[in-house]
């Protein structure tokens, strides 16, 4: 059945909570209002409301999108989840973003697999959401993360919504936008590169210029900021191909700090102890293949990065000095 779409624009008298406008709007319980934030039906301006509790004020606008036969309960976490103080849900692993009965989009920490490798580990995130989702439901694949790369991904929880979104990344309709800290100062503000990507006995990827050797590959950059002696830059993917940023940027003499299979005389700094990578998946946004919705989500700079940042901040301060 068709989402129900409700929207409506806060005046001066209602300021306050968000449920009690929702409530009106909608004739829900304060229960099932609950039930509506953990399934991503709310937004406030365009944002996801997890706390039926969220202030609005005059001028804001409440959308809902729900379904009208359904009773919206509360969801059992498990013990492995918490409740974080922005009202998300998360474990160790993963947080919840947004979700409907049709897909989950998470924010994955550094260090988990996607999914399993031939070596069929038993904890990866596939695994983790499947496990939140609880009973017979089965997180499905829609696009993947390496082990070592936080951010954004979204999991389908039916095979016709997982075919929809994967149709969406064929045809390059996605927005899907990374932060990466790279060694060295990257001269041009912003580019594109484009290349063919062949795999090694090593299942490691390169470039190739034969398009029938290769999957072709297309990543466009943008400077943020250049440090001391690495720069943060913004990273844009028409394709995504399995390590396309890190051979890209690596090939390009520039690979992402922390990278330990490609380029990794270049990779290493003093300012990064960490074994993750330098790379975070910003921005997700797509189509929502039922209601038609363009949804957008975006997970902050991670701390580690926030720290790098401020040390070669620092760092670069004082060399200006220096040369004064």
């Amino acid at each position: 059945m068709p989402l129900e779409h409700k929207t409506h624009t806060v005046t001066a008298d209602e300021a306050g909570r968000v449920d009690l406008i929702v409530k009106a709007i909608t004739g829900r319980s304060r229960s099932q209002l609950r039930g509506m934030c953990m399934n991503g039906c709310l937004s406030i301006n365009g944002q996801p409301v997890t706390e039926p509790s969220t202030a609005v004020k005059e001028g804001d606008v409440v959308d809902v999108n729900f379904d009208p036969q359904r009773k919206y309960r509360e969801t059992w976490l498990g013990k492995f989840q918490t409740k974080s103080p922005q009202g998300k849900f998360q474990c160790k692993s993963f947080s919840v973003v947004f979700e409907d009965d049709y897909l989950i989009v998470v924010d994955k920490q550094a260090g988990i697999l996607t999914v399993p490798t031939e070596n069929q580990e038993s904890r990866t995130l596939v695994d983790e959401v499947s496990r939140y989702l609880g009973g017979q439901n089965r997180a499905l694949v829609v696009h993947r993360l390496d082990r070592e790369t936080s951010g954004l991904l979204v999991f389908a929880k039916q095979s016709n919504i997982a075919g929809a979104l994967q149709d969406q990344l064929r045809l390059r309709a996605p927005d899907r936008v990374y932060l990466a800290l790279v060694a060295g100062l990257m001269r041009e503000e912003a580019g594109q590169y484009e290349s063919y990507l062949a795999t090694s006995k090593r299942l490691s990827r390169y470039s190739v210029e034969n398009p029938d050797g290769g999957e072709h590959a297309i990543t466009h950059f943008a400077v943020d900021e250049r440090l001391a002696d690495t720069t943060l830059v913004r990273v844009k993917l028409d394709t995504g191909r399995r390590n396309q940023i890190r051979v890209h940027l690596a090939e390009a003499d520039h690979p992402i700090i922390g990278d330990r299979r490609y380029r990794p005389n270049l990779s290493k700094h003093p300012d990064w102890p960490h074994t993750r990578l330098a790379l975070h998946a910003h921005i997700l946004g797509f189509q929502h293949p039922v209601s038609g919705e363009d949804l957008r989500f975006v997970s902050e700079m991670p701390r580690t990065f926030l720290t790098f940042v401020k040390l070669q901040r620092r760092a670069a301060g004082e060399s200006a000095q220096r040369t004064v």
